[in-house]
């Protein structure tokens, strides 16, 4: 093993940064460009403002002598751009016109930045910063390029790397919510080999990598720089120098605040403005008595509503000198370090409770519940866990105070506020039977309140949430508030083959005769049955093997929804199937993201997936609730339950807006299984299905850009001798609106 040397400047880097809370401009960019002589970038977009923000530190950069490489893609084209351009002299001239704009076009705040951005052009001047323009070439034309790679390198011939987000804008790095790993070649052998691995990467990628072209636009830019910005030369005289904030590893203990500094209260953060519904959704919880349910699409932004909800009811308690409690429930593990990440932004010291408890975490539990049981404190506690975690297993449920969680909230007598997060994960028995008893205030989120055939359960949630005091439709996100992205949508006619026909007229006579002899009870095994027919259809195959040969397998940013289980003839798992035709027949890079993946290795897929190294993720249902993927444009559901809020969770993964890969709109392909249509009616529960699955197709259609889509499903409808009675959307005309299912 190779002896591995620290450099000299090594100021304590950590492992990963997160923002919030890390202010990645002085923790991060500040000391590294201060202590590099050579700084290389790949990135989806650019900002020379974020250049002009750490400019006091790139004089010290270019005073050493430093060089700076970028890659990056055009600042305002889209992929439908470029396909139309093809490979011509307009391409070309498109690309130097919108680089042309994009400088010409940036406001410039105050002189101070000015006098940084001067230092930018002269740099681009002295070729002391390298400029080139990457797009992924395919055969005809070519698309934009969203390899994300940082790579600083000192006078030692140390360097260290980071991969994923940020964009190099000053959004990415200050405004936005965002992570990275960080890789150092003197850390140990591992790190080392990522960051050898992610170093020659961008070198190839430099040097003319195959299916990356790049244009040098160095001469393109010299000219509208020198005429926005103006130009200087570094020097020692013109740094404003401030310490450097060398955050400590993980290991070290993080500094003492003194009491008479640290602040106990959460704040709206600095430069967080909340859209109009957000705003009146807050007042209307107040208004409340601190009780409701923001029923808001996904992708609305219910998380930062309920925080700023529960900042000012923190405030309100602090007015009484009264110390309140928060207690969040996630439905997942992977949505709990989201939670806690955007609660940090705020100001809140969350303490995290899921799974087996170290002795380390019940002591920040306990210290958490005895400060928030403090007679008179004007102070907030917060504590995250999950819906799991909070019920106890069966085998407590006589006894609740050996569960560690809920005897601290047994003993808990003052405000408390309790966040359900996709509340609908609450509504079983026990669930509902683990929530604290009585709080104070409430506060539902989901963008699907109602349970799937569970009224009993949707109204107990209901009753101790409180009713909706906010309901944002998808409609209305997307049209009115546009904080989501329009979508296409394209359902695919599956039907069964002979055989499987065969299967599902016998499948759907036992589903008669158990009903008419024992119920549902007697029913259910065999509509499960029937359901893993319609899951693994065979057509479905061939279907998807069209689009992808149809122009898909060229894309990125997709997610494949997939089958759980096994097709009951073959014994194959839809999954490997897909994967193998995508890797295969395609040479597409796509990857698993399922119940057995990792939890570490999901935001590591994530950030493959928005830098477009990963095209395509294969998912059954991790992708379902809350996990934000912004960058993700095309949806494939080869596979779907009934269950309205599955697809309602489904689309509103893909419409989410991503600040650093803008995107005008999604693409929803849906495989929808049926028989053969007939001259003979089907059979009731044969109705049932179609209908439920042709009802689930009408609402997707409904609020899609391509709306008349759903005339053709209202066809289909007809063919199946479905009941227009039974189904109003099969009546509607192109000026009606649908009644969404969340409403």
């Amino acid at each position: 093993m190779s002896t591995l040397t620290l450099p000299s400047w090594d100021p304590k880097w950590r492992r990963r940064y997160n923002s919030p809370p890390d202010d990645l401009i002085n923790q991060f960019y500040v000391p590294a460009l201060a202590r590099s002589i050579r700084y290389d970038r790949a990135v989806g977009f650019f900002s020379s403002h974020l250049l002009g923000e750490i400019a006091p530190s790139i004089d010290e950069f270019v005073m050493n002598n430093g060089m700076m490489r970028l890659v990056t893609s055009p600042a305002n084209l889209s992929d439908d751009d470029l396909a139309a351009m093809g490979k011509g002299e307009e391409l070309r001239l498109r690309l130097k016109e919108d680089l042309e704009n994009s400088i010409a076009g940036a406001p410039i705040p105050d002189e101070v930045l000015r006098d940084r951005l001067k230092l930018i052009t002269w740099m681009v001047a002295k070729g002391r910063l390298e400029v080139r323009i990457a797009l992924r070439e395919h055969p005809d034309c070519y698309s934009l390029f969203h390899e994300k790679i940082g790579v600083f390198i000192d006078h030692e011939d140390h360097w260290m790397t980071f991969t994923g987000s940020p964009n190099e804008t000053l959004g990415g790095a200050r405004h936005h919510s965002e992570s990275f790993p960080l890789h150092r070649s003197w850390a140990n052998e591992d790190q080392r080999a990522y960051a050898e691995d992610e170093r020659a990467r961008f070198d190839d990628v430099w040097n003319g990598l195959p299916g990356v072209t790049t244009w040098k636009v160095n001469a393109w830019m010299m000219d509208p720089m020198k005429t926005q910005f103006g130009m200087r030369e570094a020097s020692h005289g013109t740094i404003v120098r401030k310490p450097p904030v060398s955050p400590p590893d993980e290991e070290t203990k993080a500094p003492v605040v003194p009491a008479a500094e640290l602040s106990l209260l959460p704040s709206m953060p600095d430069g967080l403005q909340l859209h109009d519904f957000q705003k009146q959704a807050v007042n209307d919880w107040l208004l409340a008595g601190g009780r409701g349910t923001f029923a808001m699409a996904t992708g609305t932004g219910k998380t930062i509503t309920a925080l700023a909800a529960a900042t000012q009811v923190s405030g309100h308690a602090a007015q009484e000198d009264l110390p309140l409690l928060i207690l969040v429930i996630a439905p997942l593990v992977d949505l709990v370090g989201q939670w806690r990440r955007t609660a940090e932004w705020f100001g809140f010291r969350p303490v995290i409770c899921h799974g087996g408890l170290s002795k380390e975490q019940r002591d920040g539990l306990k210290r958490a519940f005895s400060a928030a049981r403090s007679a008179r404190a004007r102070r907030s506690e917060m504590v995250i866990t999950t819906a799991d975690s909070l019920t106890p297993p069966s085998s407590m449920d006589e006894d609740p105070d050996r569960h560690f969680l809920q005897r601290q909230l047994a003993r808990h007598k003052g405000p408390l506020l309790v966040i359900g997060d996709e509340m609908h994960s609450l509504g079983t028995d026990r669930r509902l039977a683990a929530l604290p008893r009585e709080p104070r205030f409430t506060i539902g989120l989901s963008a699907t309140p109602k349970r799937h055939g569970d009224e009993t359960g949707t109204r107990r949630l209901l009753e101790y949430f409180g009713a909706a005091v906010v309901s944002i439709s998808i409609k209305q996100a997307i049209y009115d508030h546009r904080v989501l992205v329009p979508y296409d949508y394209f359902p695919a006619r599956i039907e069964l083959t002979e055989q499987e026909s065969i299967d599902y007229k016998k499948i759907s006579q036992r589903i008669a005769a158990a009903f008419a002899r024992g119920g549902q009870a007697a029913a259910d095994p065999f509509i499960r049955a029937r359901t893993r027919l319609t899951q693994h259809a065979s057509n479905k195959q061939p279907r998807l093997r069209e689009l992808m040969a149809g122009g898909l397998a060229r894309l990125t940013h997709q997610i494949v929804y997939v089958a759980e289980g096994k097709d009951p003839e073959s014994d194959l798992r839809q999954l490997d199937e897909v994967e193998r035709m995508l890797r295969d027949e395609f040479g597409m890079s796509v990857e698993r993201y399922y119940g057995e993946t990792p939890h570490d290795r999901r935001e590591i897929l994530q950030q493959r997936l928005a830098s477009g190294e990963v095209q395509a993720l294969l998912a059954m249902k991790c992708l379902d609730e809350g996990v934000d993927i912004p960058s993700v444009r095309v949806g494939i559901i080869t596979a779907s339950t009934q269950n309205p809020r599955q697809f309602v969770q489904r689309r509103g993964r893909l419409l989410r807006r991503d600040p650093n890969n803008p995107k005008s709109h999604a693409i929803i392909h849906d495989f929808i299984v049926m028989p053969p249509a007939s001259d003979s009616k089907p059979s009731a529960s044969e109705q049932t299905l179609i209908g439920a699955e042709l009802s689930r197709a009408a609402e997707l259609a409904d609020a899609a850009r391509n709306r008349e889509v759903l005339f053709r499903i209202v066809e289909w409808a007809y063919n199946y001798q479905l009941d227009p009675g039974d189904y109003p959307w099969m009546q509607l005309s192109t000026d009606q609106e649908m009644t969404e299912w969340l409403t």
